[in-house]
């Protein structure tokens, strides 16, 4: 079985945001482009992965009957 690649992931994720989460991130990925270097920005992307990350961990926690933390 091959991995997936970043598009691949990126392309799987992107189908669970809400509109306002896709409006964000494109937002966050155009100020990247404008002031990225050869290494990019990446305390945006972090920013955004973080935010996803934790949205998701607490939808699970809530599913599982926890209160998120």
């Amino acid at each position: 079985m091959r991995s997936m690649t970043a598009k691949e992931k990126l392309l799987e994720r992107v189908m669970t945001l809400s509109e306002a989460e896709a409006d964000e991130a494109l937002r966050l990925l155009d100020a990247r482009r404008d002031e990225a270097d050869e290494w990019g920005n990446l305390s945006k992307v972090h920013e955004v992965a973080f935010g996803d990350s934790m949205r998701r961990l607490a939808e699970s926690e809530r599913a599982a009957g926890h209160k998120p933390w």
